[in-house]
């Protein structure tokens, strides 16, 4: 089994775990698998690409984090004042580290089985518990480490080694105080949703990162339109209240000999917060999470009779939409399959929000400068702005694959046992339940943003652009392989009619 480098620098503080009652070769065998399974783990941010099933997925997913963090360093080089700078590097860099943990890393924090399992065993839980906690540590180090190395590495050519040495010092209470605030968001939520419930959060998580990760390039080009703008810092109370405020303080103090009461406050905030707030994990948090973890394996029942009314309405309004009996059974079972089913969700979701946003990214990123919002829907008005629309187009229609993919591809093999001669209409079936219940409410979400500044003349143009995109998906579909909808794996295995 592979040794990992991690645990040979952790064997050198092997005698901490012995003073506390912990058997540490144990623990060390145990953290070993851990960080092996780790590596089969697909991210979210890889969730949309193609990978083997021995490929180390979880380095690949360090490399876009370390891109990431290029972006965090490009926010240095402006001649702004360095609180001004660290306090918004550091704000995105919690909020993209604690994100990341929330939905990536949400099987190591509420893991149950390796206690079901190790506990049978001649181990003692508290040897469990250290294993579980070094582990979650390891992670949380590799990430905030990984997300603010290019900032620490520019930090460190502009400024010093006093700048290494403050910033490698605030990454480490960062990374204690994003495990507080990660586990008492899980806290929260285990006390007031079930099992299932949880597992559906956790997802909109996945899905908001990954679309954060797709978004967040579009505002990277106007971090150098600071450079030479003249700011001016001027303190208010609720920056106490900021953590990001806590941990840039320290920087304007001892680097640029700010002297000011509300940097050195700040300062000490920084500093004693996260210590206190991780011995109030370790000492209360954690006893009262870990027993409130078994609400994972617990789901409620749902109000059935409201959702068999919605689904009734609903069945009565298909029916007027597409009367041919099996493709209305067809196109309420794929929309049923995609809402309910979260590794599917985990990969449209994303690319609906990105086929959503990105034009009016793009449309309001030419435009940024102008002086009024008046200016701004003359400028939308006059031109051909509307033409962005066909990215909304190609996108949509690229989604449509979607349909082909599922975690419970296996029981495709129920189409060929039904009384089915031509498997055309349960893909024409499936095809038109994903265009009424995705593509259409997206476009029609995007033609209306469009309708402000051009008015009614531009309703031609959207009916053009909506046939256009009608076209694409039939183009699509034709060319694609005859695969069954849900009858193929998201490693790449398809199950077609035969």
């Amino acid at each position: 089994m592979k040794d990992f480098w991690i645990l040979k620098v952790l064997d050198f503080f092997s005698f901490f775990y012995r003073v506390m009652g912990i058997d540490y070769g144990v623990m060390r065998k145990v953290l070993q698998i851990k960080l092996l399974m780790d590596q089969r783990r697909a991210p979210s941010v890889l969730i949309n690409s193609k990978h083997k099933d021995k490929e180390n997925t979880f380095k690949k997913s360090l490399i876009i984090y370390g891109l990431m963090g290029v972006v965090f360093a490009l926010i240095l080089l402006p001649p702004l004042p360095l609180f001004i700078k660290m306090n918004v590097i550091i704000g995105m860099l919690i909020f993209m580290v604690m994100m990341t943990m929330v939905s990536d890393f949400s099987s190591i924090l509420l893991d149950t089985r390796d206690k079901e399992i190790l506990l049978s065993k001649p181990i003692r839980s508290q040897t469990v518990n250290a294993a579980k906690i070094t582990h979650i540590f390891i992670n949380l180090l590799t990430i905030t480490f990984v997300m603010a190395g290019p900032s620490l590495l520019v930090g460190l050519y502009k400024y010093g080694f006093l700048f290494m040495g403050i910033y490698f010092f605030d990454l480490l209470l960062i990374s204690g105080l994003i495990l507080f605030l990660t586990s008492v968001l899980y806290f929260l939520m285990l006390l007031f949703f079930d099992g299932d419930k949880l597992k559906d959060v956790i997802n909109y998580f996945q899905i908001i990162l990954s679309l954060v990760m797709m978004l967040g390039y579009q505002f990277t080009g106007h971090i150098f339109k600071y450079i030479g703008h003249n700011m001016v810092l001027t303190f208010k109370w609720w920056m106490y209240l900021l953590p990001s405020a806590w941990f840039a303080a320290p920087f304007s103090w001892i680097l640029e000999n700010s002297a000011e009461n509300y940097f050195i406050y700040l300062s000490f905030l920084g500093a004693i917060v996260p210590i206190l707030l991780l011995i109030l994990y370790f000492g209360v948090v954690t006893k009262y999470f870990e027993r409130n973890l078994h609400k994972l394996d617990t789901v409620t029942a749902k109000k059935r009779k409201n959702v068999e009314r919605r689904a009734i309405i609903y069945k009565k309004m298909i029916s007027a939409i597409i009367p041919n009996k099996l493709e209305n059974v067809v196109c309420r079972f794929s929309q049923n399959m995609i809402s309910s089913e979260r590794s599917i969700r985990l990969r449209l979701y994303p690319n609906l929000g990105l086929a959503t946003f990105l034009p009016i990214l793009i449309m309001v990123n030419t435009l940024i400068g102008n002086n009024s919002l008046h200016e701004v829907l003359t400028d939308i008005s006059q031109g051909a702005y509307y033409l962005f629309m066909y990215l909304t187009v190609s996108m949509l229609a690229s989604t449509t694959m979607t349909i082909n993919s599922s975690e419970n591809y296996k029981g495709a093999w129920i189409y060929k046992a039904l009384p089915i001669e031509l498997p055309g209409v349960i893909l024409m079936g499936a095809l038109k339940g994903f265009i009424l219940k995705y593509v259409i409410p997206v476009y029609l979400f995007v033609s209306l943003f469009f309708a402000v500044p051009y008015g009614a003349r531009i309703i031609p143009h959207l009916i053009l652009i909506f046939l256009n995109m009608l076209l694409l998906i039939i183009l699509l579909f034709k060319l694609s392989l005859n695969e069954l909808p849900f009858g193929k794996s998201f490693k790449m295995e398809k199950i077609t009619w035969g």
